[in-house]
């Protein structure tokens, strides 16, 4: 018997914010993201075509469900021509063969999700031993956000 996780909420996405162009979306900056998250997906039109925007967490929710529906398709084939060979030939082989297959379908595990993904390390890097590289974007100075901050600091 197939079993469902009832402490999981329901995914759904809803339309959130919808950007007839690039540069509305542009114009706008990070604050145009503020409202993509929690189940809720933007639309962004472009020349190239129509892109949807959806927060990560959602993204893992959708791609752990999607890998579950493409495991389930899988288990489903396998029963499908379990039951064609024991209508085919009726013998207690087949029939044992088909009660593995829709057992094994039923002890199918739920797939995890993620919150996040690994930092994600540049292919090919060709680096002199002395060079630094930082690919921590916390560990990264910038400069002109340090002077903003100094700039209305000192307007106070």
């Amino acid at each position: 018997m197939l079993t469902t996780n009832k402490n999981r909420k329901e995914f759904s996405l809803r339309l959130g914010q919808n950007w007839q162009s690039f540069e509305k979306f542009r114009s706008e900056g990070a604050k145009a993201l503020k409202s993509v998250g929690n189940g809720i997906a933007a639309v962004l039109h472009t020349k190239t075509g129509q892109y949807r925007i959806i927060e990560e967490h959602d993204f893992q929710e959708m791609y752990g469900l999607a890998r579950d529906v493409d495991r389930l398709r899988g288990g489903l084939r396998m029963v499908t021509l379990a039951v064609r060979a024991v209508q085919k030939h009726p013998d207690e082989e087949n029939l044992h063969v088909l009660a593995e297959a829709v057992a094994m379908l039923g002890t199918l595990p739920e797939l995890p999700t993620r919150d996040s993904f690994d930092s994600l390390l540049p292919e090919g890097l060709d680096l002199e031993p002395d060079d630094e590289v930082i690919l921590d974007p916390d560990e990264i100075e910038r400069p002109f956000r340090a002077n903003n901050s100094v700039l209305e600091s000192s307007e106070s």
